[in-house]
């Protein structure tokens, strides 16, 4: 489905009091073309994501002339994260330049945030001198271009005119969409479903991925584990994902090696049990972002697809804000949506997102545990030639008033426009999410347990270049950090089994590393309420994908009991940075950490960068200095190094946020934290944790103090690569005497 064909019933759209695209679906092609002019477009070569490419546009006047201040633009939509172009520089990439007819000159602009939503990114031309008369042509071209950085076949670029010196543009004919296909292999990535039993069937995927996360072709690679049979694999037909069937041969935790040419991965812990458990884990996203329905990238179909084959999630819903969605529109989500369920494999669940600004109530995932013809929406950013008669909900308020009475199922995250926690309906709103593409955002969860609310917590994607359960920030144009994912403990896989989990709140979020998580207080599992006089035992299990650096846990807010699990490598040193700039949606909490580490009397060797997000973060060393271009959001990041010099060698760290000299001395038996205001924000720099570390672990803990009221107890775990998971709290409360 097309976007020319998702807006067939639309007359325009576009945020209101700005700019509005009008699309003339009533027209055909030639009859826009007669009137209004064409659009077109070629590239020089296939288009590589994040590779360079030279595009050269061409717009041909039609019969409406185009007088002083008249505009014509190319816009394209707003996940295309094309890198900004520049006019000054002929010599470097990026750079844009227009050829216009003898006699008229346009004034060119590059937005990178213009004001057409969703075809956000522009150049644009107004007619300064002359005018434009049928037939002229303008071309544009620019030379090494940056491309987007992920891959697609739903590439296109919007071409459009503006007559009468107002915001209202009219669309042009579509040129032929163009394709963007992913780089060569970078990594490998092996997944394997979280548990099993022995004799069982399972299938474990395993993908290349280039620099920027796309998947890749590689050969049929190999998948070794002596406790379990492994079948020649099966490609699959959409994407170049390997498909091993696989059944277990015996109990306990199995990690399995994938290898291919010169890259290997060892997938995630697998629990192997003698019999079915009462509960297993299922892995999914219910944030898991946007197609072409909403403001993303690609189609509906496509998104199901790649959420299943690609990221092997088991549950998903598409989430679109419900401002960009017309009853057609939400009629093929409904038609599409139970085409993609599977009970038992794959869960494809009807949802949308309510999008009002944050003190009107902020986004909220809404999830449909039946088909709902109705969309309630919060606003609509498109005229439509039959309006659709369902008022709307703009504001909190009357939105939760009219939802509890309904079968749905809410998730509260930061994202555009952030959940308004001052507006909550316990009934229907059960999970609250701390890590996206837009950060990981304690804060979040803290100010909802400190409201006293009932706590379930989730993690996701929330994206908008197709790749549910399985994305990067790209360039950080509408992202920060990779995806994070959602595990949830349930009967079975269908849709009653994970409402009613996801009720009882039996999940716990990760930033999408599958760790295995089970905590409980007194035998009562993660999203328990219950009351007692005795002392509370708390037992944590945890399986890492990576070594185990740390385990807090925290009673309320407040971090109980610290476990440092990682021991410290006395020949190397680790520094971190990380944070936030303030609460908010993504731009509010990007932080730009770009600086050096210097060293005076001595110098690095064996320089290794640490969770660093995507290729825009780099780490360049010399013998004396080690200079960072990076950023952060919540996350934090760094190196690890060995150090030629004396317990007296300085270290000089210079960032924005902070600066801070010290000796070696002060660093190699304990971290220095140095504190950099913002939103957590901190550098950490002391002895790196040992990278043989141990990935099982069991931990206990009793309490025997109470504080006045309820109590929510949960653990937040860190690895040695940084990746986190943080398990729903489990209140308790003192039972009275």
């Amino acid at each position: 489905m097309s976007d020319k064909h998702l807006v067939a019933d639309v007359i325009s759209t576009g945020q209101p009091d700005k700019g509005q695209v009008y699309h003339f679906s009533n027209l055909t092609d030639a009859e826009r073309e007669q009137r209004y002019g064409r659009g077109d477009y070629s590239i020089d070569s296939d288009i590589i994501a994040g590779s360079t490419v030279t595009i050269r546009f061409r717009f041909t006047v039609g019969k409406k002339e185009m007088s002083q201040n008249s505009r014509l633009r190319v816009a394209w939509r707003w996940p295309f994260d094309w890198a900004d172009l520049q006019k000054t520089n002929p010599e470097s990439s990026n750079h844009l330049t227009v050829k216009a007819p003898e006699n008229v000159h346009l004034a060119v602009q590059y937005e990178q945030k213009g004001n057409l939503n969703p075809w956000l990114h522009n150049i644009d031309l107004r007619v300064t001198q002359g005018h434009l008369q049928q037939g002229d042509i303008v071309d544009l071209t620019c030379a090494r271009w940056q491309a987007p950085t992920f891959a697609t076949l739903d590439g296109y670029f919007l071409f459009l005119v503006n007559i009468d010196e107002d915001n209202c543009w009219f669309r042009l004919s579509d040129p032929p969409r163009f394709n963007i296909i992913p780089g060569p292999p970078d990594h490998l990535i092996a997944i394997a479903p979280s548990d099993g039993v022995i004799g069982e069937s399972s299938i474990v995927r395993v993908r290349a991925v280039d620099a920027w996360e796309n998947p890749t072709s590689i050969p049929k690679p190999q998948l070794l584990c002596q406790k379990a049979e492994i079948d020649e694999p099966g490609a699959c037909d959409k994407y170049p994902v390997w498909e091993f069937p696989v059944r277990w041969k015996a109990p306990g935790i199995q990690r399995l090696r994938a290898t291919c040419q010169n890259l290997e991965a060892e997938t995630n812990p697998v629990q192997v049990y003698l019999e079915t458990p009462e509960q297993r884990i299922y892995w999914g996203d219910l944030h898991s972002g946007q197609s072409e329905i909403g403001c993303g990238v690609g189609t509906l179909e496509n998104h199901y697809a790649y959420a299943r084959d690609v990221a092997a999630l088991q549950f998903t819903s598409q989430q679109a804000n419900d401002h960009y969605i017309t009853r057609a529109m939400w009629k093929h989500v409904r038609s599409v949506t139970p085409k993609y369920n599977d009970e038992g494999k794959f869960l494809a669940i009807l949802g949308c997102e309510w999008s009002p600004p944050t003190e009107d109530g902020g986004d909220r995932n809404v999830l449909y545990r039946h088909d709902e013809p109705r969309m309630r929406r919060s606003g609509r950013f498109f005229t439509e030639t039959e309006p659709d008669p369902e008022p709307d909900l703009p504001h909190a308020t009357e939105f939760l008033e009219t939802f509890k009475k309904e079968q749905v199922l809410l998730n509260l995250h930061v994202g555009g426009r952030p959940t308004n926690l001052a507006y909550h309906a316990p009934e229907i709103e059960p999970l609250f999410e701390i890590h996206s593409t837009h950060a990981t955002s304690e804060w979040f969860v803290f100010e909802a347990i400190e409201r006293g609310y009932k706590v379930g917590i989730t993690a996701g994607t929330d994206g908008v270049m197709g790749r549910p359960g399985a994305c990067g920030p790209g360039r950080r144009m509408t992202r920060n950090v990779r995806n994070g994912l959602t595990a949830i403990y349930a009967g079975k896989l269908t849709q009653d089994a994970l409402w009613d989990a996801s009720f009882a709140r039996r999940c716990y979020g990760t930033t999408g590393a599958r760790i295995l998580l089970q905590v409980q207080v007194n035998g009562h599992p993660m999203g328990s309420v219950f009351t007692t006089d005795a002392e509370r035992c708390i037992d944590i299990r945890i399986e890492g994908t990576a070594p185990i650096e740390q385990v807090e846990l925290l009673r309320c807010t407040e971090v109980l009991c610290t476990w440092q699990i990682a021991r410290y490598d006395p020949k190397r040193i680790r520094v971190l940075w990380g944070g936030a700039e303030t609460r908010g949606n993504v731009t509010d909490q990007r932080q730009t950490w770009n600086g050096n580490l210097r060293i005076q009397n001595g110098r690095f060797d064996k320089v290794n960068p640490v969770a660093l997000q995507c290729p825009n973060d780099r780490i360049t060393t010399k013998e004396n200095h080690i200079t960072f271009v990076t950023a952060t959001a919540g996350n934090d990041m760094g190196f690890t190094f060995n150090v030629a010099g004396s317990p007296n060698t300085t270290l000089h760290f210079t960032s924005e946020p902070c600066t801070f000299n010290c000796t070696i001395a002060q660093v190699i038996r304990a971290p220095l934290v140095v504190d950099a205001g913002g939103l957590n924000r901190r550098v950490e720099i002391g002895p790196a944790p040992r990278e043989n570390g141990i990935k099982s672990l069991g931990l206990t803990y009793t309490d025997t103090t109470f504080l006045p009221g309820e109590s929510p107890y949960w653990v937040r775990v860190t690895q040695t690569d940084r990746h986190r998971a943080w398990s729903s709290p489990i209140y308790v409360e003192k039972a009275k005497d």
